[in-house]
């Protein structure tokens, strides 16, 4: 039940500096999702459990110590707001408002491990970031050869609150405007299991929302000016 090391975070200070120059960094976690009272119907909410795995292609936007450490995510309050089935083009789309995405950080020896039959093993280290999600979050699954619908869901969220939102605030992150991604969403199949209670394999993304720097149009008159 201990924070994220300040230590650590202000030694890495340094290195994580110009990473929102230099393009990706994102939160990233595996889990399971449940819909109350049930899946496909207006009213619906949404809640997801999941664990982070050591950070492959992008780096995290803070340090994780992997090795001492066990991350979880939880994501509660999405409620469905509109939802659709098209027979024809066998495409369910969920529209969302609301819901609030929770990270933790819990000793591996001594913590408690994230275990899906109970979901508050998720929610019992140090909270070090809190998200809001933006209203307007979609979520679009499709069935194109009959075994199972899967797909994703796609909106932003605004950091809130947590123990290491100053850490993220002195590397100069923004606070709005982060990509809230469900990834690799997929209903029970022959090929997707998911453990008792839950309705849906379902990954969490939490992206900082890198913006390259904006094409500056001007004339070729402008641009010889320049270099005079």
């Amino acid at each position: 039940m201990k924070t994220l090391s300040k230590i650590t975070v202000l030694a890495a200070l340094v290195a994580l500096a110009i990473t929102p120059a230099l393009g990706q960094v994102e939160f990233t976690f595996e889990g399971f999702a449940m819909m109350d009272p049930g899946t496909d119907q207006v009213g619906a909410t949404l809640s997801v459990y999941g664990i982070a795995n050591p950070a492959i292609s992008a780096p995290t936007p803070l340090p994780m110590d992997f090795d001492t450490y066990q991350y979880t995510v939880a994501v509660s309050g999405l409620t469905v707001t509109g939802f659709d089935e098209d027979m024809v083009n066998d495409r369910k789309t969920f529209d969302f408002e609301g819901g609030t995405i929770r990270m933790y950080s819990d000793m591996i020896v001594g913590g408690t491990a994230g275990d899906y039959a109970v979901p508050g093993s998720f929610t019992d280290g140090d909270m070090f970031v809190e998200a809001t999600v933006d209203d307007g979050w979609q979520m679009t699954l499709n069935n194109p050869v009959g075994i199972g619908y899967t797909g994703h869901g796609i909106g932003t969220c605004a950091l809130t609150g947590g123990s290491s939102l100053g850490d993220l605030q002195d590397l100069e992150f923004p606070l709005e405007g982060w990509t809230f991604a469900g990834t690799g969403v997929g209903e029970p199949s022959p090929f997707i299991q998911v453990p008792d209670g839950y309705d849906y394999i379902f990954g969490v993304k939490i992206v900082f929302p890198y913006d390259p720097t904006p094409n500056d149009e001007r004339t070729f008159g402008a641009l010889k000016t320049l270099y005079r």
